[in-house]
């Protein structure tokens, strides 16, 4: 009667029987349950709930508060071109290749496995991919369980710095530093003791001075294209801070998250590549070379630290993204990966060029800055001119650019931006750079107010 297969009749009866909506009566037939598959619940009260307002404060006591302004910082909606602080193109993500590994691995009858509760430390493909991975591109002697695999490079920092700090201890960082670690490193109940950033990087003499003087718990170094400075470590100051790391027995956070994003050369190798001692924990990000929502990070540390990372990652989050983890696999496999490296390399040092040329050329009096050898942003000082009226000068105009407050050390105003060129094209980045320059020399003169 209704010229279908008798098989897609009986696998629509099974679907519904699967769900509660008919009973299946033995020689008898199917019937219309008695019981709907509905959820119907019970009132705590008898009196009408139906016009009662969520709350919108709680009742109870917040037992730490982060600085909200430190966080607003999503674009408006009107806002035409937007300056980020160093986020990649998400246009250029190789999204039908991962989609691609993700159709084909669930067509295979083993992937059903992966649906459940899987090692702690990630996806063992994946972690046997990074690790041959860094061994070639960064001359690591690591094997797989050298490797958890976490969600982004944040995550991987909290992990490490949850499981070493103790309330009171005691965390070196540069000043200025990445403001989401200080902030987590408050969070955990840390003494944060900033050292200056110079143009070969944190100043390792300070360090050393530090130590000599009160005990130092941890060291946080961002070693390539610092955030927000975008400086390099040099060299010789990489050994000499694996030397205090060893003397005076510290763990030190290397935050390498776009070593792999390198224009000029070659890039300095990392210090977890001549650690002897097993005193540097190595952090990378797969999201800054791909896209933000792909949330992929990593760990290298020696293999007992490995162990309780996973432990401890464990009771917050019990897993990683395995379909994900899996797929990414594939993609280091495939040769995807390294395709892809070496076209936003291309694309995006177009981009650095251009943005440097056009602030060169148009407010060489106003502005100073060293063209970084890689990473997505650029670190841009202004005279004579206050970068919260840029920014609100630029917001008027449809240019969205943070003023780069939130990077100032405490009682000190650094009057800097972090200006992101990767995420847009070079028509775009040209069109958004005219307009922050435009709004630059309009609050330069006596016009504004």
């Amino acid at each position: 009667m209704l010229a279908v297969n008798r098989n897609t009749v009986v696998a629509a009866y099974d679907e519904l029987y699967a769900q509660g909506w008919i009973d299946v009566k033995p020689r008898k037939g199917c019937f219309i349950t008695l019981k709907f598959p509905v959820l119907n619940p019970i009132s705590l009260s008898s009196q009408n709930q139906g016009n009662m307002e969520y709350p919108e404060n709680t009742l109870f006591q917040v037992g730490y508060e982060l600085k909200e302004e430190l966080f607003a910082s999503y674009p408006p909606n009107t806002a035409k071109y937007v300056f980020n602080e160093g986020f990649p193109d998400v246009r250029l993500t190789p999204l039908k290749e991962l989609l691609r590994e993700y159709s084909v691995f669930g067509k295979r009858k083993m992937s059903r496995k992966y649906l459940s509760y899987s090692d702690k430390k990630g996806s063992l493909r994946l972690r046997k991919e990074l690790a041959n991975m860094l061994r070639q591109s960064r001359g690591m002697s690591i094997e797989s369980e050298n490797i958890l695999v976490t969600k982004g490079a944040q995550m991987a920092i909290y992990l490490a710095a949850s499981l070493l700090l103790k309330p009171g201890d005691s965390v070196i960082v540069g000043d200025p530093s990445y403001f989401l670690a200080n902030q987590m490193f408050a969070k955990l109940g840390a003494d944060i003791c900033p050292v200056p950033v110079d143009q070969e990087g944190i100043d390792v003499a300070a360090i050393e001075k530090l130590c000599q003087s009160k005990s130092i718990r941890l060291i946080y170094v961002i070693p390539h294209h610092h955030h927000p400075t975008t400086v390099t470590l040099s060299a010789a100051r990489r050994l000499q801070m694996l030397d205090i790391a060893a003397k005076y027995r510290i763990a030190v956070i290397e935050d390498d998250f776009d070593f792999d994003i390198h224009y000029e050369n070659r890039p300095t190798l990392p210090m977890a590549s001549f650690d002897r001692y097993g005193s540097i924990i190595y952090i990378g990000t797969l999201t800054k070379v791909l896209a933000p929502t792909i949330r992929l990070g990593y760990i290298v540390a020696p293999a007992n630290f490995i162990d309780l990372l996973a432990q401890h990652r464990f009771v917050i989050d019990l897993q990683g993204d395995t379909l994900l983890e899996e797929a990414m696999a594939e993609l280091f496999i495939n040769g995807a990966i390294e395709r892809h490296l070496k076209k936003i390399r291309s694309l995006y040092k177009e981009r650095r060029d251009l943005l440097c040329h056009l602030l060169k050329e148009n407010l060489k009096e106003i502005v100073s800055f060293v063209v970084p050898d890689g990473g997505l942003c650029l670190w841009v000082e202004f005279k004579g001119v206050d970068t919260k009226n840029i920014a609100i000068e630029a917001g008027r105009n449809g240019l969205f650019i943070r003023d780069g407050k939130r990077h100032n050390p405490s009682g000190k105003d650094l009057n800097a931006m972090c200006i992101g060129f990767a995420s847009m094209n070079l028509a775009e980045l040209e069109k958004a750079t005219k307009i922050l320059i435009s709004a630059v020399i309009s609050c330069k003169s006596d016009k504004w107010k």
